[in-house]
């Protein structure tokens, strides 16, 4: 539970800075990991396989980020390897489940309102936040 507590704190900020100013600076992803590399060890939540899994979708979009010119971008990606280590690989995939489904959403509703086209960026950290909460939100009940 104290991952969920420490990785809503960080997305936070970075859902801030990622709608004002669309960056995600990586001081907060490293204090991210650093943070969940001391909790790891302290309370033994994950498996280090679960922990070692978790990295696989971070660095998945790593890869798509280099090889689509960032159509992800570099932060967003670096925000995902950090939740996958964080949370461990079974609570990364549902929280990038509803991050993904509800970022499409929002696609969506942009471009049926004329609000947004095909290629209007959008900032990822907000959804990825409410994957996170979601899924905090389901570990507590």
């Amino acid at each position: 539970m104290s991952q969920y507590i420490v990785t809503c704190v960080v997305l936070a900020v970075c859902t801030y800075t990622d709608i004002r100013w669309r960056r995600i600076y990586r001081r907060m992803i490293a204090v991210h990991m650093v943070l969940a590399f001391v909790l790891l060890l302290a309370l033994r939540e994950h498996t280090l396989r679960s922990v070692l899994l978790g990295l696989v979708p971070g660095i998945g979009c790593l890869l798509m980020s280099a090889g689509t010119r960032e159509s992800i971008g570099y932060g967003d990606a670096f925000l995902i390897l950090s939740c996958g280590f964080s949370l461990g690989a079974e609570n990364i995939l549902a929280v990038l489940f509803t991050a993904f489904f509800c970022a499409g959403i929002w696609a969506v509703w942009l471009i049926c309102f004329r609000k947004g086209k095909r290629k209007t960026c959008i900032p990822f950290a907000p959804f990825l936040f409410a994957g996170v909460l979601a899924q905090g939100l389901g570990v507590l009940l």
